[in-house]
């Protein structure tokens, strides 16, 4: 006799974009050279308003409790302001603040009931740069104080501003009239001098005494470049071992994701496969790489030998790795064996794409960020 129970609603098939468990393998590699950006740490006007909010509660002794509460007034604040500066400028909640700011009212409300993202703690500046902001330690430096010191105590409205905003409560809301937004779009003009000299040393870091930073200082034209070719050319254009030794690591680190994850794509284009069809794939057959696997970690070194094996030993390899990360986050399997072949059970993120695996990466190991930043700074 059997026994049905109810469906566990934790262990279905979860959304992810990382179905393989890869993320963690090629941000691992890239923070052997970049230590401390993230994808989503790219822009230097949120640096400027978390360092000027990180001074303002130094200067104000604004509690912790406080700060989370004035933080979402400011970001809204400076949002505003930004959009006032240069409307062609995307940042997180754009569209809340031209919608407020075109609906024809001479103020805005700031406070924590109008905030621009539907949490803006977690998806706005906070959640984005308070660890790179804080692994920095941008606020530790012997110049920050007198940096954001210098620049509230010469913009008089802002600093009034300020004192409106951490006066009011979690509940309160404050109105500020629009005209006066363009008073507060200096403090985040491009950095200059001091402030300038000071992101320079502190988010342009790399683990290869900056030698990145050496290298873009020297050959701007490199900025242009993508893919494996930027890294190539920053590891010929250094005599750096360190920093070459991180680049051969990044580019088959490289070398062994990219392939695997678009031949999983490939698999999701279809509900079923039979391992005939995948024997005879031509995609699957051609999308290899040569990896030199002794400058892989352990994980990925296994991962690679994949890549040497039959169209459906590779496959299987892929199915059992979908399991296994999937299990890990108590989800049901995307993929999964079925008589003489597999099934597949979810498409996210499923496509077939004329892809060279020799030439075209699919993961940016941070230097995408590093080089925004750099050209923001220059």
């Amino acid at each position: 006799m059997y026994f049905l129970t109810q469906q566990d609603p934790n262990y279905t098939i979860k959304g992810s974009r990382d179905p393989l468990g890869f993320q963690v393998l090629w941000q691992a590699a890239g923070r052997k050279l970049i230590p401390h950006l993230s994808t989503v740490s790219g822009s230097i006007i949120d640096f400027q308003i978390i360092s000027l909010a990180f001074y303002i509660k130094k200067e104000f002794n604004i509690s912790d409790e406080e700060f989370n509460s004035f933080f979402i007034k400011l970001e809204q604040l400076m949002a505003y302001s930004r959009f006032k500066l240069n409307e062609e400028t995307g940042f997180n909640g754009i569209d809340k603040v031209r919608k407020t700011l075109q609906s024809g009212s001479s103020t805005v409300k700031i406070s924590n009931a109008e905030q621009i993202l539907s949490n803006q703690r977690a998806y706005g500046i906070w959640g984005k740069y308070n660890r790179p902001f804080t692994d920095m330690q941008l606020k530790e430096n012997e110049e920050f104080d007198k940096i954001y010191k210098s620049k509230i105590e010469n913009n008089s409205e802002f600093l009034n501003q300020i004192k409106v905003l951490i006066k009011k409560g979690d509940t309160d809301t404050a109105s500020v009239s629009i005209e006066k937004l363009s008073h507060f779009t200096s403090l985040i003009n491009k950095p200059t001098d001091k402030e300038k000299e000071l992101f320079i040393n502190k988010i342009l870091q790399d683990n290869c005494d900056d030698e990145l930073l050496k290298i873009f200082s020297s050959n701007p034209e490199l900025i242009k470049l993508g893919g494996y070719e930027l890294f190539e050319k920053i590891s010929s254009n250094s005599n750096n071992q360190k920093l070459k030794a991180e680049i051969k690591h990044i580019v088959n680190t490289e070398k062994v994701l990219s392939p695997l994850n678009r031949i999983f794509r490939l698999l999701q284009t279809q509900s079923f496969w039979s391992k005939e069809q995948i024997d005879n794939n031509e995609n699957i057959s051609k999308w290899r790489t040569n990896v030199d696997s002794s400058v892989l970690d352990s994980t990925t070194k296994e991962l690679s030998i994949l890549l040497q094996k039959s169209n459906w030993e590779l496959v299987s390899g892929l199915v059992k790795r979908n399991e296994e990360v999937s299990n890990l986050r108590n989800s049901a399997a995307w993929v999964r064996f079925a008589a003489n072949g597999i099934e597949v059970n979810h498409f996210e993120g499923a496509g077939e794409w004329e892809y060279n695996p020799e030439s075209e990466m699919d993961n940016n190991y941070f230097l995408y960020t590093y080089v925004s930043l750099f050209e923001q700074l220059n």
